[in-house]
């Protein structure tokens, strides 16, 4: 494992679920989104990690409305890593395939999910990203010089980014983020807790860091002990919508500055999008 005493701190706007209903600050349009980036970066997060969504508020994979929102980041002179998410949109014939689709707005980095999940609270949808889907993925990534975060559900997830990586579909060093406590939507997946979080790390190859999310209520919990085990750290409205119990976050900006703040106190200094981008193989940004 590839540790440093630099913290990548990713935020998540929005997701493909949750609306204003559900909090009312909630970023939809791409403006909304690009302005709560910015403010999230300004409190230390170096990666943002977007789903895009249409005119009526729906997540899609329309890569004309992802480049919208990473041209109004860029004309608020915002240098964060833009990462965009390969999950299928919510559009009535939606599919696995369309993540290809989020690719063609040409982000720095990328989710490449790996496993087989299934939805509940979108009537029990499959998504099966099988091995022959995230090879594909991988090799388009590659063929597009865009950067994968490795999304693993469960532990048997490793044995499917080892493949890819002695396939050589994935260049050093490797990216993982462990997407725990995802079990009250969400079959097939792991809740977080320390001993689970602690074999994930043991499961790692060489030359590979990760970052750690979490959902409602534990996402503080977790992203902590990922910062103590050496780890980094996701957080945002799409895993989280409040602030402590009974209250609503403000912005996802509230919810990045609380954990920089834990982990200056944790001994951690907090990445700038340009560490990041030294620390993962990413090419410096051209101004």
């Amino acid at each position: 494992m590839v540790t440093t005493d630099k913290l990548i701190i990713t935020v998540c706007p929005c997701g493909s679920f949750m609306t204003k209903k559900h909090n009312p600050n909630m970023p939809v349009q791409p403006e909304e989104i690009a302005e709560e980036t910015c403010r999230a970066w300004n409190e230390g997060a170096s990666i943002v990690h977007i789903h895009a969504r249409d005119q009526q508020g729906r997540a899609t994979t329309d890569p004309q409305v992802f480049r919208r929102i990473g041209q109004l980041i860029r004309e608020k002179g915002c240098d964060i890593i833009i990462e965009h998410s390969t999950s299928p949109g919510r559009e009535p014939d939606a599919s696995i395939e369309d993540g290809f689709r989020a690719l063609e707005a040409g982000p720095e980095m990328a989710s490449l999910d790996i496993g087989v999940s299934v939805i509940d609270n979108i009537e029990n949808q499959p998504r099966l990203w099988t091995r022959s889907f995230t090879e594909r993925l991988a090799k388009a990534m590659s063929e597009k010089g865009v950067k994968p975060e490795f999304e693993l559900f469960t532990s048997g997830a490793f044995i499917e980014t080892d493949y890819l990586i002695n396939r050589g579909l994935v260049e050093k060093p490797y990216w993982f983020s462990f997407a725990l406590d995802m079990q009250r939507t969400v079959q097939h997946v792991t809740p977080f807790s320390p001993r689970t979080l602690m074999y994930f790390v043991d499961m790692l190859p060489p030359n590979a860091m990760f970052s750690t999310m979490a959902i409602g209520a534990t996402e503080t919990p977790a992203v902590v002990m990922s910062m103590l085990l050496g780890g980094h750290a996701r957080v945002g409205f799409e895993d989280n919508l409040m602030y402590s119990r009974g209250v609503l976050a403000k912005s996802n900006a509230e919810l990045v500055a609380r954990v920089a703040r834990i982990g200056r106190d944790l001994g951690r200094t907090v990445a700038t999008p340009e560490e990041a981008r030294e620390l993962l193989g990413i090419p410096r940004l051209c101004k």
